[in-house]
């Protein structure tokens, strides 16, 4: 190990225990390895602008406006009104109805705290004043709203398909999609078996006509996920020109069909839309200066040669437990960023199928948003009820362990992952 890269890894490694900003972090570890190296300097601009100059990074402020712009008024309650109407007869409706809400919201926000905050806000108070215990509450909120970037479209599988390259953001999108299916489903089981338990309430049924009626009225909602996947998958967009064309369906709709969003609201989303946006294209930016010099380094040639000897199914299995393990302490824009060019170029020479490695890292990261001491949304989820975050993984460790399952299921099973892209052609 050289001493440049020795100084990287002791710079990057002290100030994320301080809590230095992730993109900020990437930067100044990555100065300070010229610096040792003896490089030029003018890499980290260069680099920086190769980074954010990609035309599919455009994807991510349009679909962020998107989530935004739907997220805002009687859209919300039109999709849990239509969730309810299909599993409200049955036993922990509510919580049902908010993994099933959450998968719905995911293919329109693509965020998980955005979910979270979003959904959250409306259906916790419902589910605490049906008498669900706050913990639960607070848990099955924070399990289900995972399902938002791991359903397309999302956000951080457009940031994995830039940062290591030779994956398709539409092949991916449609390599994610059983899966979350799969995890929503095993969370409702075991919601379930929960709510068989602990005798929680139930709705009562809905007739077959007034399903109907829900349905019409969650239209619009509905008919954005056609937009965005038919037009991507049935070639008449690319995911950026879809994110666009996403953006102005959700305008028309926030603005002039149902009107919850006023003119004097746009300031506000278009701010929140650019701070968030912001984020995630430093990220890309900094995340290819740190990039080179791993390339740089050739670690990546290393660590390939002596693994070569491994047996796959052991490489996955480390894999996806260290990376369980870096979910607990890492946010899942700033691993991808960091851990994706490592780790996929890896399993790529291992045999592994582009499309699977990249779902299998996602999902990962995606699930440590939701495990302590540093999961993002159980922060937000955790004061929404009134408990400690301690208490909320506590009660929502059941549908975590269930997406773990199936984590597990689409790690050695390939099909999961790759039936789907393989009818597109990808």
């Amino acid at each position: 190990m050289s001493m440049a890269l020795l100084a990287l890894i002791i710079c990057f490694v002290f100030l994320l225990i301080i809590g230095f900003p992730i993109a900020f972090n990437l930067i100044f570890s990555t100065f300070v390895y010229l610096l040792v190296g003896d490089y030029p300097l003018t890499l980290i601009p260069q680099r920086m602008f190769q980074g954010m100059n990609g035309f599919a990074l455009l994807a991510v402020p349009f679909f962020i406006l998107t989530g935004q712009l739907m997220a805002k008024g009687s859209i919300l309650k039109d999709l849990t009104d239509f969730v309810n109407a299909f599993v409200g007869h049955v036993r922990g409706a509510l919580a049902l109805v908010t993994v099933g809400s959450c998968l719905f919201m995911g293919a329109i926000v693509g965020l998980a705290v955005a979910e979270t905050a979003s959904l959250g806000s409306f259906l916790i108070p419902m589910m605490k004043k049906e008498g669900y215990k706050p913990a639960f509450a607070s848990g099955v909120m924070a399990s289900a709203s995972l399902l938002g970037p791991i359903m397309p479209p999302s956000v951080l599988m457009i940031l994995y398909c830039i940062s290591v390259g030779r994956t398709s953001i539409a092949g991916i999108f449609l390599a994610s999609m059983i899966p979350a299916l799969l995890i929503a489903v095993s969370q409702m089981i075991i919601i379930y078996f929960i709510a068989k338990r602990d005798k929680l309430p139930r709705h009562e049924r809905i007739p077959w006509p007034d399903r109907g009626k829900q349905f019409k009225k969650a239209l619009p909602a509905l008919f954005l996920p056609v937009i965005i996947l038919g037009g991507i998958f049935g070639g008449i967009f690319t995911v950026t020109e879809a994110s666009a064309a996403a953006a102005a369906y959700a305008f028309v709709i926030s603005m002039f069909y149902s009107k919850e969003v006023k003119w004097r609201d746009l300031p506000e989303i278009f701010m929140e839309t650019a701070v968030t946006s912001g984020l995630v294209i430093l990220l890309a930016g900094s995340a290819t200066v740190t990039a080179w010099a791993i390339a740089n380094e050739q670690i990546i040639d290393t660590l390939a040669g002596s693994l070569s000897n491994v047996p796959l199914w052991a490489f996955l299995l480390l894999l996806n437990i260290g990376l369980l393990i870096n979910g607990m302490f890492m946010d899942d824009y700033a691993s991808v960023i960091v851990l994706g060019p490592i780790l996929a170029p890896i399993a790529w020479a291992l045999g592994v199928d582009p499309l699977q490695i990249g779902v299998i890292i996602c999902v990962n990261l995606v699930i440590g948003l939701a495990t302590p001491p540093f999961g993002i949304v159980l922060f937000v989820t955790s004061p929404m009820t009134g408990v400690s975050v301690e208490e909320t993984f506590k009660a929502g460790w059941p549908m975590l362990a269930a997406s773990v399952g199936v984590l597990l299921l689409l790690t050695y099973f390939p099909p999961l992952t790759l039936w789907l892209p393989r009818m597109f052609g990808y």
